[in-house]
């Protein structure tokens, strides 16, 4: 299912490792970025970490991240980069990755394989290194925006790109 812009964002209800239990529904009244990212251990996803962080602070919009990697890995993570808004480590089950599949989040096509492997020579000079791997190699990266009542206002299987969600939230508040 490949959700697009006015769709219901599915619910869900999972533990993060820095703030307990997290569902959509906490989430009411507010706008959202959900980022569904690949491992800690790639080195695109560490470059696109440095960029939502960056967007967070020029919009202070709310986030939900969502990565494959262990808990384990994820604490370790955050132990030397503390943020206020929830990670959580979605886990594996039967081979699938449940919140991911609810979202539509599949493995990345080639459009999005060329534009990885464009950004992790952006990461190699921003001197990311590749680290242990984690979850499922072939996986899209992914960001949704969802409004207020739940509803999609951005569905973006593919790259971070924080300009065009930068430019979304900027169209919204006109």
């Amino acid at each position: 299912m490949k959700l697009k812009t006015g769709d219901p964002a599915p619910p869900f209800s999972l533990e993060s490792v820095n703030q307990g239990k997290v569902s959509l529904e906490d989430y009411s009244g507010k706008k959202t970025l959900l980022v569904f990212s690949r491992y800690f251990g790639c080195p695109v996803c560490l470059h696109d970490w440095d960029a939502l962080i960056a967007l967070m602070k020029e919009t202070g919009i709310e986030v939900i991240y969502f990565t494959q990697s262990s808990p384990e890995t994820t604490k370790k993570y955050l132990e030397e980069r503390p943020v206020d808004f929830p990670v959580i480590p979605v886990p594996e089950e039967n081979g699938r990755y449940r919140v991911y599949d609810d979202y539509g989040v599949g493995n990345f096509g080639l459009g999005t394989g060329v534009k990885l492997l464009m950004r992790a020579r952006e990461a190699k000079k921003a001197g990311k290194v590749h680290g242990e791997y984690e979850g499922k190699e072939t996986q899209s990266p992914a960001d949704f925006i969802v409004d207020e009542e739940g509803r999609i206002l951005r569905a973006n299987v593919s790259l971070f790109e924080a300009d065009e969600i930068m430019a979304t939230l900027s169209s919204l508040s006109k």
